[in-house]
């Protein structure tokens, strides 16, 4: 058994003892490797942030990511406290959480299915993914800012989905880079 494993198993026995919260079982698509993230400069360790989603659904048969058609979609990275303004990509807006309130809270368009689109489908979270450290906490303001929201525009958001976001951290502190697309984030200590 490798040492990656044998961190994985004690992680998942961890969760299971209540230590920490489990990571959302739904991620983006991984399109970066270790081996390429390594070869950008990055550790090759696969870290996942917590994107939160309101008024959308995963279709069972495929796990592609829906619209409900209750309201508008929208979406939030615990960890950043920003709001998100793509999915696919994901890309953070340039203003915080504090801020939507006065900038506005970007909506999202979700591809739908048909002849010339096709939905964002979610993968199983990789096994070897580590959550970010005070996960719970940036879970927590999350969670708080969509019961604001809720409040504010009087519409039921419904439950919130919760999807792993794939990153890599560098060794010496930095950016992160976003293992989606394969692009630089702002920093964010992982460690």
């Amino acid at each position: 058994m490798s040492a990656d494993d044998l961190a994985a198993l004690q992680r998942e026995a961890r969760r299971g003892a209540g230590e920490e919260r489990a990571l959302p079982s739904l991620s983006l698509p991984l399109r970066v490797q270790p081996a390429r993230a390594s070869a950008l400069g990055f550790g090759p360790d696969l870290f996942t942030l917590t994107v939160l989603v309101g008024n959308a659904a995963v279709r069972a048969e495929d796990s592609a990511l829906l619209s409900r058609n209750l309201g508008p979609v929208v979406a939030v990275c615990a960890e950043y406290d920003r709001p998100l303004v793509a999915l696919g990509p994901p890309t953070l807006a340039p203003y915080s959480l504090v801020r939507a309130r006065l900038q506005g809270m970007p909506t999202l368009r979700l591809p739908a299915s048909g002849w010339f689109r096709t939905p964002l489908r979610l993968e199983a979270t990789n096994r070897r993914a580590r959550g970010a450290p005070r996960r719970d906490e940036a879970l927590a303001r999350a969670t708080r800012f969509f019961a604001d929201l809720e409040q504010a525009w009087r519409k039921r958001l419904g439950a919130m989905l919760e999807i792993a976001w794939p990153v890599y951290a560098t060794d010496h502190g930095g950016p992160l880079l976003d293992a989606v697309a394969g692009t630089p984030l702002p920093e964010l200590s992982l460690r």
